[in-house]
């Protein structure tokens, strides 16, 4: 599962490598507040992927929140989010797609899916936080796109990415091809686009190292690398290893981080926001 991934990085999760995590937090915050900043009541929000909590307490430190819930799969990144947050927010340890068995219909007004397509069915996630948000509740989608980082797995490192088996698990996964494709994702559940970016952040790779704290260390590929007996990771490590003696003087490896953010606005009588 993919819980013991993150129980296992969890303590070093925000060392953020390159601070690929915090460029996409704070454009989500900036949506949001932008948006939600006048609402004549505290928000009622649900973090579905809450991780160590970053995003609510970044959005506590700017707008009024009343009450608030964290969902995660992983024990040690609650651990981590309820050292951070304050004593109000509700931390649960369930998956996303059972927030609605802790949380009542039309009882939120602000939903975050933070970085959960690659784990969790993409339709199912968007119904869950449609069933949850209030008429005019907004809900905050953030995930890689399929052509995140791509130079990696598609040119620099071909054969050792075909063998583990990078390609193929994205395909099966719930990560969008592209921003139009998370857009799309949101309309089909009868949100309104009321905000979108699609942040392309260029990051450049030293070193095998920074590799490894990318891929193999910070959860970024934790969808594909993740197995009872932890055998996938040890074949990622030692094949990317060898790759490493081979191609060695292909450094600096430069590549674009690509991450969709988008704003959406349920409809329905009473709008408030």
């Amino acid at each position: 599962m993919v819980s013991r991934v993150y129980d296992r990085v969890a303590d070093q999760y925000d060392e953020d490598w390159s601070g690929l995590y915090a460029a996409a937090r704070a454009k989500c915050v900036s949506q949001i507040t932008a948006r939600m900043h006048e609402s004549d009541r505290p928000l009622d929000v649900a973090d579905l992927g809450i991780g160590t909590g970053n995003a609510l307490r970044d959005l506590q430190r700017r707008i009024p929140l009343g009450t608030c819930t964290g969902l995660d799969v992983s024990q040690g990144m609650l651990s981590q989010a309820g050292r951070k947050l304050n004593d109000g927010v509700r931390l649960i340890h369930d998956d996303a797609a059972r927030a609605g068995a802790y949380l009542a219909p039309q009882s939120q007004d602000l939903v975050l899916c933070h970085f959960l397509l690659s784990f969790v069915d993409a339709d199912r996630l968007v119904g869950v936080a449609h069933g949850l948000l209030r008429p005019g509740g907004m809900v905050s989608l953030a995930t890689s796109t399929q052509g995140s980082l791509s130079e990696l797995h598609r040119t620099h490192y071909p054969r050792a990415s075909r063998l583990v088996g990078i390609q193929r698990s994205l395909q099966r996964s719930g990560t969008p091809r592209d921003h139009a494709e998370s857009r799309a994702l949101l309309e089909s559940h009868g949100f309104e686009i009321v905000d979108e970016h699609l942040l392309r952040q260029p990051v450049s790779f030293e070193c095998f190292d920074d590799v490894q704290s990318w891929a193999l260390d910070s959860g970024w590929a934790a969808s594909y690398l993740d197995d009872p007996l932890g055998l996938r990771k040890l074949l990622a490590r030692s094949v990317f290893a060898i790759a490493e003696l081979l191609f060695h003087p292909f450094y600096p490896i430069n590549a674009t981080n690509e991450i969709s953010i988008v704003l959406g606005r349920k409809s329905g009588a009473g709008q408030r926001h």
